[in-house]
């Protein structure tokens, strides 16, 4: 029965009442035409129902084919196999809404359910054997003859650029050599010794000849990461073909690679192989178990929020798995807000992008996924804001067109394959990139190609970012990176924090800032580094060419010794001005008021990252004014680097909200011990089997954030600890794989995803075992990413 006779007043009323009481408390129809209606979804409704919330819709799309501007969908908690698309724009004062329904847990999954498991027989293998002579005694024999391997038949579809398989929601690994561990970003890699243009030699490759043939080569080489497909293999050494010419095989700084497309591979819990020919899928039981009906999943669908050609959308609170969201270039004022996305991306190999600007070279395959991947941004005025992002193989976020923002939002675990795709991948004019934190990056936190952004890069605000764990698979890559011969005039890059890039990256630059090859008239102002940047904030690399026109005022060095380095070339119209740490003083540079060395500048704590000056510190007053980087002093003249002496501390990073438990406040342990440290006291001597327990720890609602403020020495890098709650064996909701450091004393604040968790539990953090020494922990948070401090 419609309501179309009510009152505007009412609708507002029943909609607050709605918001405030949550799904079950509002009366029972949807709102008309005559004013904005608001229609309900379920998992257990039916799209023949009229949409009300006692009648509601079972899919998204049902809510997407009666909408129209003003209107609103309201989301119950479920998983959703589908692609949300709109059918139409809402306008700027009347937008069209997704919502996750009070306290809803919403996934729009890319993935569907895959059923009909069977347990690979003794005969099964027998018959694949006939046709694969080296199967016999591989590991997917041995597992197979524990009766541990299942499989299924499903048809995947063939036009996806990679395939996912998810178990409990939790994305599972492809059989490949050696085992990649538990960090897709920091994957474990062979090392070869030697190498061609398109071969190397490995004496860790001591399977038969022809065993590799076929297999996919996945390298990583210097700044250049390859796929390519394994064309003669012998004892020893592979050669591969399809490699671009870029660098080739032989290793500058290193060639480390893995392999995968061989089911003699599998042979580890969680790992999986798709047989295309007989569209069967093997996946090695975590538990030895078969499978119960959906807690498997095979990725179907690339996107799961489509606003392509869509205007004025906004989607809130909704989580996606297994598939991305994309706006248009037609596409403005759309929101994506409070938005929760798991392994957006998953590109199996490493093409040249379709859009590139420039003409292809031997190089091309670096823009891989840089168009392509993440979550697409196009149009203008379109933003993601306080949203989580964890996991892809390109992007996490790609910004077309002009005036788009990203803001306030946590990226994780991106460019696992190690293109110039980033966390944050910048093309066009005018774009906004505030206030995010973004770790673990297979090379750049943020990037700007020409080779597909174009030889300007105007307009641009990069700005109170917290950009740390980059250069984890290819190095000579930075924080924020900029390359080539790029115009940056009108672009502002401030009030960035850069630190603790990959253990990796020690070999090669590794700076914040990196304004590569003539790059020019950039602004790089009020920005910390510390900790293995190497090149310091900055670093213009001319790369023996011309550059000018680039300004870097007031940047400060925390703890490496330069601030603002620069390599051979031409230089004219350069700045370098106000800054803590050792410049560059090549001909061309007005090279002024800089401090030296960062040991003697009097930070207030240096080992809890804190940078600012203290009363004594010979960077007071001693600077000249130059707006806005000297903006905030109270001294008579402005300080040196990156914080004004009496200013209010500038916070960088996406804002977070939850209790800090200190670490040595433990209720219960096994195996740990406490020392001081430079931050204070930690918990340390983790080794598999170790843990500690915390009682009545507050996760707030819904939090999906687990945060330490953790050191681990380079050697013991990227062992997990395991977060469990209730007690030392109860539910799993995530594992923290802890970077590298440079000592167990030299702390960094590093997070990872967990399963999203309400209310108080007692939590324990486990090492498993196995493993050795793990590192130690100051303190830790549970948070809901993207919240705000009120």
């Amino acid at each position: 029965m419609s309501n179309r006779s009510r009152p505007r007043s009412a609708v507002l009323a029943a909609a607050a009442v709605f918001l405030s009481l949550g799904f079950s408390a509002l009366a029972t129809s949807a709102q008309a035409s005559a004013g904005p209606r608001t229609f309900y979804v379920a998992p257990s409704g039916s799209d023949v129902h009229a949409g009300t919330v006692h009648s509601p819709f079972k899919t998204i799309h049902q809510c997407s084919s009666v909408m129209s501007a003003g209107d609103r969908c309201l989301i119950e908690s479920g998983t959703y196999h589908e692609t949300v698309a709109p059918a139409r724009s809402g306008t700027a004062a009347a937008p069209i809404t997704y919502a996750a329904a009070p306290g809803a847990q919403v996934v729009v999954d890319g993935a569907d359910p895959v059923n009909g498991w069977k347990a690979v027989t003794s005969r099964d293998l027998t018959s694949l054997e006939g046709g694969d002579p080296f199967l016999g005694g591989s590991d997917f024999a041995t597992a197979v003859g524990t009766g541990q391997v299942y499989q299924a038949h499903v048809t995947i579809n063939p036009g996806l650029s990679g395939n996912q398989v998810f178990l409990d929601g939790a994305q599972q690994t492809e059989a490949q050599w050696p085992y990649p561990g538990g960090d897709v970003s920091v994957p474990k890699l062979a090392s070869a010794q030697s190498g061609t243009t398109d071969s190397l030699s490995d004496t860790a490759l001591t399977q038969p000849a022809g065993f590799w043939t076929g297999a996919q080569l996945t390298a990583h080489n210097w700044f250049v990461s390859e796929t390519g497909t394994v064309s003669d293999s012998q004892v020893g050494s592979i050669t591969a073909a399809g490699l671009p010419t870029c660098v080739g095989l032989s290793p500058n700084q290193s060639t480390d690679y893995s392999l995968k497309g061989k089911i003699e591979l599998l042979g580890r819990p969680g790992e999986w192989f798709y047989q295309t020919s007989s569209h069967t899928l093997y996946l090695y039981s975590p538990d030895g178990s078969k499978p119960s009906a959906g807690s498997v999943e095979a990725k179907q669908r690339a996107v799961a929020i489509d606003l392509t050609g869509r205007s004025h959308i906004s989607v809130l609170g909704l989580g996606i798995r297994g598939a991305t969201a994309r706006t248009s270039s037609t596409s403005t004022g759309d929101v994506l807000d409070g938005l929760v996305a798991h392994d957006i991306s998953a590109d199996a190999q490493l093409d040249p992008d379709p859009n590139m600007v420039t003409a292809p070279d031997g190089c091309a395959v670096l823009t891989a996924g840089e168009t392509t991947s993440g979550i697409l941004l196009k149009g203008h005025g379109n933003v993601i804001r306080n949203s989580l992002i964890d996991g892809s193989t390109g992007n996490g976020v790609a910004m077309f067109d002009s005036g788009n923002t990203v803001t306030n939002t946590t990226i994780l675990h991106v460019d696992t394959l190690g293109s110039y795709a980033a966390g944050i991948n910048v093309l066009g004019a005018d774009q906004s990139i505030t206030h995010n934190t973004i770790e673990g990056s297979g090379r750049s936190d943020i990037n700007i190609d020409n080779k597909v952004a174009g030889a300007s890069a105007p307009g641009h605000t990069i700005a109170y970012n917290d950009l740390s764990d980059y250069d984890n698979l290819v190095v000579d890559g930075g924080a924020v990176y900029v390359c080539c011969s790029v115009n940056m005039a009108t672009t502002v890059i401030h009030h960035n924090q850069f630190h603790d890039p990959s253990p990796f990256a020690h070999t090669a630059p590794a700076p914040g800032v990196y304004l590569d090859n003539s790059t020019y008239n950039a602004t790089v102002y009020d920005n910390v580094a510390w900790n293995r940047t190497t090149y310091g904030a900055v670093l213009i690399n001319p790369n023996g060419q011309s550059t000018s026109g680039n300004r870097i005022y007031n940047n400060t060095s925390g703890t490496d010794t330069n601030v603002a380095s620069t390599f051979g070339g031409t230089y004219s119209d350069t700045d370098i001005v106000n800054n803590i740490g050792v410049t560059g003083t090549d001909p061309g540079i007005t090279n002024s008021n800089n401090f030296t060395p960062v040991s003697a500048a009097h930070f207030t704590n240096p080992a809890a990252d804190d940078f600012t000056l203290t009363a004594d510190s010979p960077a007071r007053n001693a600077g000249v004014v130059w707006s806005p980087a000297t903006d905030g002093s109270t001294d008579p003249q402005p300080s040196l680097g990156a914080y004004q002496y009496g200013a209010p501390k500038w916070v960088a990073g996406a804002g977070r909200v939850g209790q800090k438990v200190e670490a040595e406040s433990y209720t219960s342990g096994s195996g740990v011990s406490t020392h001081a440290a430079g931050t204070g006291t930690v918990v340390g001597s983790f080794d598999g089997g170790d843990w500690i327990g915390y009682d009545n720890v507050d996760f707030g609602t819904r939090a999906n954030l687990f945060t330490a403020f953790a050191g681990v020495d380079d050697s013991y890098a990227d062992e997990g600890i395991e977060i469990h709650l209730d007690s030392v064996t109860g539910p799993l909701i995530g594992v923290l794989s802890v970077a590298g450091t440079g000592g167990f004393d030299t702390l960094s604040v590093q997070s990872t995803s967990i399963t999203p968790t309400s209310g108080h539990h007692s939590v324990f953090l486990v090492a498993p075992g196995g493993q050795p020494g793990f590192g130690n922990i100051d303190y830790f948070s549970f948070s809901h990413a993207g919240q705000k401090p009120q």
